[in-house]
């Protein structure tokens, strides 16, 4: 049977569940809701970076479960499952805390290492998240592909005075129709690059 990405999530979150049970604050664990989707803020939505997200469980409509969202633009197996280790640790621990006090000893406890708040696996849990790839088998997702929005920029056209260096801005159908205007030192403006 095959697989959605959600159902591999979801079954990577159940088989790191024992893990999360094993820490400290692990005691308060519930199953998070789990999606695939853009965190708000992330790239290709606003300007964060971010690529993994966790909604407390104060947020959501039940108030028993907390939400989590993993960036569709990633494919990488093992990262995906260092992404959502970091989210189960928010869920376990609440978001109060930021990624400070108990998030952090969870967080290491359980072999995340680097800036908590963008951790990464230690060698350790490398090792234990490549095993726990290969049982769950090949992420069913193909990634997407977020297209760089250039600068929309100013519609209008750069319009300066080749005596004195005032500026101005114009839009193409007055250049065309009326051509560029005279600045006020007297000199006739160009249409500038």
């Amino acid at each position: 049977m095959t697989k959605t990405r959600e159902e591999w999530l979801n079954e990577a979150a159940q088989l790191m569940k024992p893990w999360l049970l094993d820490t400290e604050a692990g005691k308060e664990y519930e199953d998070p809701y789990i999606s695939v989707g853009f965190p708000k803020g992330s790239r290709g939505r606003n300007v964060s970076n971010a690529i993994g997200q966790c909604w407390d469980k104060s947020s959501s409509h039940d108030k028993q479960r907390a939400h989590i969202f993993i960036i569709p633009t990633m494919t990488d197996e093992i990262d995906i499952l260092a992404v959502l280790l970091h989210e189960l640790v928010h869920a376990c621990v609440g978001n109060e805390c930021g990624h400070r006090g108990p998030f952090k000893s969870c967080a290491t406890e359980l072999g995340l290492e680097g800036k908590m708040t963008a951790t990464v696996p230690g060698d350790t849990l490398k090792i234990r998240l490549e095993l726990l790839r290969r049982e769950l088998g090949e992420y069913p997702h193909s990634g997407l592909k977020v297209p760089k929005r250039g600068s929309v920029g100013s519609r209008l056209l750069k319009v300066a005075c080749p005596g004195c260096g005032c500026i101005l801005r114009m839009t193409q159908k007055w250049i065309s129709e009326v051509g560029p205007p005279t600045c006020g030192c007297g000199t006739d403006m160009e249409l500038s690059q």
